[in-house]
């Protein structure tokens, strides 16, 4: 198992289809200009077992509204100034999961952050992204807060 760490502007037509189709397969974001977000990420991880990709990630850049809104959301009144980035698209094949995929992916994650601040946000019912926030030192900010996209609560985590 390896990850590969790209700039989108490095990556392959192939590879950031792949990127793309992965996401989709995990259900979690909106498909209208998914592509676009895609390409205007920080950088893409991916993760590669027998030349095949079996998990991704990124991390984003989002927007000052979008980070001062979450940030909202969640109770916490200052602060998103702080973090550049964003983790998200994470997402690993249900025939890899289980086998310390997801803890390599946000391993690579954490290396690809070179110490940099991030944030992310998780459905409160996902505790296997829960455990690997925890295992990365990601930190819970706030408090849950409805989604906007569906009948479930969202936790914020940070990471310094």
């Amino acid at each position: 198992m390896q990850a590969i760490i790209k700039v989108p502007a490095d990556c392959s037509q192939e590879e950031l289809s792949t990127f793309e189709q992965l996401v989709l397969e995990g259900g979690e974001v909106a498909t209208p200009g998914l592509l676009g977000r895609i390409k205007s990420a920080y950088k893409l991880i991916f993760i590669e077992l027998d030349n095949k990709f079996i998990s991704v990630g990124a991390l984003k850049r989002p927007n000052e509204n979008y980070k001062n809104k979450v940030f909202f959301k969640a109770g916490v009144v200052a602060g998103s100034t702080d973090y550049q980035y964003e983790l998200g698209y994470m997402y690993t094949s249900p025939a890899s999961r289980g086998n310390g995929v997801g803890s390599f992916l946000m391993k690579s994650v954490c290396d690809a952050l070179n110490g940099q601040h991030c944030f992310a946000t998780t459905r409160e019912n996902n505790e296997v992204m829960h455990h690997l926030f925890d295992k990365a030192s990601f930190k819970r900010l706030g408090k849950a807060y409805k989604s906007d996209k569906g009948d479930y609560y969202l936790g914020l985590f940070v990471t310094k």
